[in-house]
């Protein structure tokens, strides 16, 4: 009897401490998944109160100073307890970056250093001869030992990069020395074709189709402070030209070479006129958020450039266009640097990308979201994309691009 007296006793001893491990797990189990939960909303707060921000600046300029960048006086960045816990939010002015989908080869070289790496990041998003079954490039991808095909169409997130050819861990996420492709970068950026005071540009090409009469009242009613009826004929005439050989205006440059205007009189009325009226542009770079390293990748751009612009923008922002064409007057850059130049850029954004991560104060649970967000015309900055669990530690991505290259 006593010896099985002894045997029960460590039968339930035995079942006693199975039983506390496994509700110990499952405590555990339900402590992480409660953070894990806090940390999640704590994150979607911090990317509400960004796009609150974004809905009540002022539009009128885009800006590191704005409420939303890095050099406002409380930046968005340190953290904000809610109680159960913290979140840091970031925000990203996508027109600070150079549009991988629409950037020129000489744009992607500039940045890269590398002509045969910008001319495969255009293979890649381009439906060209070469991308189908037995071009150059759907070769080389189909070569490899974990085989893949190239998208041939717009990039749909910067991590594609790490899959086109020649394109390296330490070029897309920099280095000490210098900033990678990740931080320059941007598959979608868009901004409001509008002018310093909110105006609708006036769209050079939309005039094709009316009198020569219309057209000067429309363009001395907005520009008669800066042109002459004179100067109105001749951009008139210009368009005239140019339908006649079955072509439009596809630069503002053209107004010195068509239009025949002085430079002084293009950089006065170039924040009012565009080539055409959309409401919204893509791909033009934001010259008061974007980085040095973008700023000095722009056609008809220079260190030396980029590197004036920056310190102006510390102090001042550049409210329009014509600001920037002044300045490029004033170091007396030729007509075809400000014609390379001037077409790219702008002082207003209307996309961004919002990233926050939440932090829940007991373990230490972390969540990190990723949103792109769009202001519309009504200021209202609306979600259109957004992803969970994005942070991955760039040494993870080295090895799965390792492994499929391998």
């Amino acid at each position: 009897m006593l010896i099985l007296a002894v045997l029960a006793v460590v039968l339930l001893t035995t079942l006693a401490v199975a039983i506390t491990a496994a509700v110990r797990v499952e405590l555990l189990a339900s402590r992480s998944a409660l953070e894990r939960t806090q940390a999640l909303f704590l994150a979607e707060a911090g990317i509400n109160r960004a796009r609150a921000i974004l809905l009540y600046e002022d539009v009128s300029v885009d800006s590191l100073q704005d409420p939303w960048g890095p050099h406002y006086e409380e930046p968005l960045y340190l953290p904000r307890d809610l109680g159960l816990g913290t979140y840091q939010v970031r925000v990203i002015d996508a027109s600070g970056r150079i549009n991988v989908n629409r950037a020129s080869h000489e744009t992607l070289y500039n940045l890269t250093g590398d002509s045969d790496i910008a001319a495969a990041i255009i293979d890649w998003r381009d439906p060209d001869d070469e991308a189908r079954p037995g071009g150059a490039e759907w070769e080389y991808y189909q070569a490899l030992p974990s085989p893949y095909l190239p998208r041939n169409a717009a990039f749909q997130s910067l991590g594609e990069l790490l899959l086109v050819k020649g394109m390296t861990p330490e070029l897309f996420f920099g280095t000490p020395d210098a900033p990678g492709l990740a931080d320059l970068l941007s598959v979608e950026s868009v901004s409001l074709n509008v002018n310093a005071l909110g105006q609708s540009r006036i769209g050079l090409n939309s005039f094709r189709q009316w009198d020569e009469g219309a057209f000067r009242d429309q363009i001395m009613a907005r520009l008669g402070g800066a042109l002459t009826m004179y100067d109105a004929n001749e951009i008139w005439q210009g368009l005239v030209e140019l339908s006649t050989i079955g072509q439009e205006y596809t630069s503002l440059s053209q107004l010195y070479t068509v239009a025949g205007l002085s430079l002084d009189k293009i950089a006065a009325i170039i924040d009012d006129v565009a080539i055409d009226a959309r409401r919204f542009v893509r791909g033009k770079v934001n010259v008061n958020t974007a980085p040095l390293a973008v700023l000095a990748a722009l056609p008809g751009s220079s260190p030396e450039l980029a590197a004036e612009i920056v310190d102006l923008r510390w102090e001042t922002p550049l409210t329009s266009l014509s600001e920037v064409a002044f300045l490029l007057l004033e170091q007396a850059q030729p007509p075809e640097v400000l014609a390379m130049f001037i077409d790219q850029v702008t002082t207003k954004s209307s996309s961004f990308v919002i990233e926050s991560t939440g932090q829940a104060r007991d373990g230490g649970v972390t969540r990190n979201l990723r949103a792109f967000v769009r202001r519309e015309d009504d200021g209202v900055p609306i979600v259109h994309q957004i992803e969970q669990e994005w942070a991955l530690p760039p040494q993870e991505i080295e090895l799965d691009i390792a492994r499929l290259r391998r």
